[in-house]
């Protein structure tokens, strides 16, 4: 069960970095439109795995404290977000509360430009508050944490060495001295793997033994990154806290897998 499941992920991948390369042709002249059907491609694979009564959508959101991030083009609204739509189904106010997920589209993480982009955008996302800390757990870290809005960023491909990207992120957080809780949680690179915040090291690998200093890692799941990037929405601090378990984590097999830090 678990290689068909990682076999069909594969398939997914590749036909995502076909849709990408498609768009460059049907958009072609216009980057706003090259970037609209990338967008699309990466949102209606999220709602495979998000499926109603969770909606899909792009926009900018809005906390209680007056809070307002930049516009993100993939955001996955909760069961219990508003139904806060015009006549033509589009969302008029995305509300903190409400969101599971905020993922950002960038094409290449190569170009220093986009990364810089994609994580500063990130910033605004993590600078919301949720009012109400969706969880039940007492430690006053988790609070902090299940308070801010998950945000993540899908690329198609990143530098030659992966590592060189992670260090790019790590140098993008240590000069603006960003809390690590106000850091992304996660950079998915189609083919590469998965960049992770490393706010659960004991969580996320009791086993290995890594610096103490390290703040993230890279997972790195070669053709099966896209089953690396659902397991990984999966596991973010949603907007409510959830009555049963998720089903696809328990065919996602995480052992043996190969991290790396800078």
């Amino acid at each position: 069960m678990l290689d068909d499941l990682l076999a069909i992920f594969r398939e997914d991948g590749i036909e995502l970095e076909s849709k990408f390369r498609r768009a460059s042709v049907q958009g072609k002249g216009t980057a706003q439109e090259v970037a609209d059907f990338r967008e699309h491609a990466v949102q209606a694979l999220v709602r495979r795995f998000f499926p109603y009564p969770h909606r899909v959508t792009k926009g900018k959101i809005r906390d209680s404290f007056g809070g307002i991030s930049a516009s993100v083009d993939c955001i996955v609204c909760n069961p219990n977000h508003p139904y806060t739509v015009d006549t033509q189904e589009k969302f008029t106010l995305l509300l903190a509360e409400g969101i599971d997920a905020a993922i950002e589209v960038k094409p290449d993480l190569a170009d220093s430009r986009e990364l810089i982009t994609g994580l500063s955008q990130g910033l605004s996302v993590k600078a919301l508050r949720r009012a109400n800390s969706p969880t039940i757990m007492q430690e006053a870290w988790i609070h902090e944490h299940f308070s801010r809005v998950p945000f993540g960023i899908f690329a198609m491909s990143c530098k030659t060495d992966p590592i060189d990207t992670l260090r790019e992120v790590t140098d993008f957080y240590k000069s603006r001295k960003t809390p690590i809780l106000q850091q992304a949680d996660f950079i998915a690179v189609n083919g590469v793997g998965i960049f992770r915040n490393l706010l659960h090291p004991k969580f996320l690998y009791p086993t290995l033994a890594i610096p103490e200093e390290t703040e993230w890692v890279l997972e790195e799941w070669g053709g099966n990154t896209l089953a690396g990037f659902v397991l990984c929405m999966q596991q973010l601090a949603h907007a409510s806290i959830k009555m049963q378990e998720d089903v696809l984590p328990r065919y996602i097999d995480r052992v043996g897998l190969m991290v790396r830090w800078a």
